[in-house]
């Protein structure tokens, strides 16, 4: 500590006038690394004013503007020409000034040394690979854990811990279903820490995106059929979808009491737990009829007995149970015949699966002429209107067409008679 220091230390600290100034001083210190840029007090007072005269020898008036390297000259003309203000700020506000650059390379360090530390406990290649994207910043959900590491570095090295044990876990464990919630407990050694909600969460389903090469999961159906994919039931009792006349499997045979509700023509509400255990499922007529309406369907099913096909609710947009059973009927070579609403809403699940079975699913009562039938008065909210532009380049693209011209939408409960026809008298 040199005898300018101390004097000019001393100097700021009884005048309060300076608090604002150096501040400002700092700022810049920690920005350039050095007296660097414009200080700016746009309303400073007339004490701020007075103070800055003393130093520069010239009047100052709101607004205050001057150059920060010019108020460590005019300190050393004034007294002790070797004064570094640096110096004098850090023995001021009682700190050592790291510049922004400086705290990025620290961050980043750390970051490094906490992954490449993960990675070296880390029991799984797919875990290894992950670890150094995120090392390069390129990887799924670095960002997300750089900025909890900046926050909390030990939280973000126990999240991060977590995780690769979550999946090193379910790697060992491959063929194996397991609840999402036991899987936490038995790898991470809490029900909760792989919760959506949770950073170590978080971070297990970008793990297990990058590992299958498919991007982050956007929604929380998104997110469970990413979970059933890789043998993890999130939700498996209230992911559910309703159907009547299936024949589902249980080893080589027809499940012995989905067979019963068959024969009766009783309406049957599956949950995932339940289609994760199914071996398979098929059509006697080979075909299936799919709807989205909950009312439709319910209105349709009293006609259950005389259906020569089975129908399939979705309850709008399928769920993981829903896509589940359209997975096995897709494997059996079922044809699938899907009714939506006409609005953005409803061709956009429409699309969606003419995507996922392109092979097997057809638009059934979705023409324009079958949304001259149906439509009303209701008009296109400006979201329903753009989830019609995806519709370009696909089999509704007439009828997406049809729709964005009268802007109104259309509804299955106007097709009921024609969607009953199609499934009582002889396709």
């Amino acid at each position: 500590m040199t005898e300018s220091e101390v004097f000019w230390t001393a100097y700021f600290r009884e005048r309060p006038a300076y608090s604002r100034i150096l501040q400002e001083l700092r700022q810049k210190y920690r920005r350039y690394g050095h007296p660097a840029g414009t200080v700016r007090l746009e309303d400073a007072s007339e004490e701020e004013c007075r103070a800055l005269r003393n130093i520069f020898g010239e009047p100052f008036s709101p607004p205050v503007r001057f150059r920060a390297e010019r108020f460590e000259a005019a300190m050393r003309q004034l007294k002790f020409p070797e004064v570094c203000l640096k110096e004098v700020l850090e023995l001021y506000f009682d700190e050592k000034l790291v510049t922004n650059r400086e705290r990025r390379q620290a961050r980043d360090s750390r970051f490094c040394q906490m992954l490449r530390a993960a990675a070296e406990e880390a029991e799984s290649e797919a875990c290894h690979q992950w670890l150094q994207g995120l090392e390069e910043k390129q990887g799924g959900g670095a960002l997300l854990l750089y900025r909890e590491a900046e926050r909390d570095l030990d939280g973000a090295r126990e999240a991060l811990d977590r995780a690769c044990r979550s999946l090193a876990w379910l790697e060992q464990n491959a063929g194996r279903q397991v609840r999402l919630a036991v899987l936490s407990a038995q790898a991470a050694g809490d029900p909760h820490a792989l919760d959506s909600s949770a950073l170590g969460g978080k971070l297990f389903l970008h793990l297990l995106a990058a590992r299958g090469g498919q991007a982050v999961p956007e929604n929380a159906e998104q997110r469970d059929a990413l979970y059933f994919r890789c043998g993890i039931l999130c939700d498996s009792i209230s992911s559910t979808v309703t159907q009547v006349g299936l024949v589902l499997m249980l080893g080589n045979t027809e499940h012995p009491a989905y067979g019963a509700l068959r024969g009766s023509h009783e309406i049957c509400t599956l949950t995932l737990a339940t289609l994760s255990r199914l071996t398979g499922a098929h059509s006697p007529s080979g075909r299936a009829y799919l709807v989205e309406n909950e009312m439709v369907f319910s209105q349709l099913c009293d006609q259950a007995g005389r259906f020569h096909s089975p129908l399939v609710c979705t309850s709008g947009q399928p769920s993981v149970a829903a896509l589940r059973l359209l997975d096995l009927l897709a494997e059996s070579g079922t044809e699938l015949y899907y009714a939506g609403d006409f609005d953005g809403k409803g061709l956009s699940i429409a699309v969606q699966l003419l995507s996922r079975y392109p092979e097997q699913l057809k638009p059934w009562r979705m023409t324009p002429e079958d949304y001259a039938v149906c439509v009303c008065d209701t008009p296109l909210s400006d979201a329903s209107a753009a989830l019609l532009r995806g519709c370009a380049g696909t089999a509704l693209e007439e009828t997406a067409r049809a729709i964005a011209r009268a802007q109104r939408a259309g509804y299955q409960e106007f097709l009921l008679g024609q969607l009953e026809a199609d499934l009582t008298e002889t396709p």
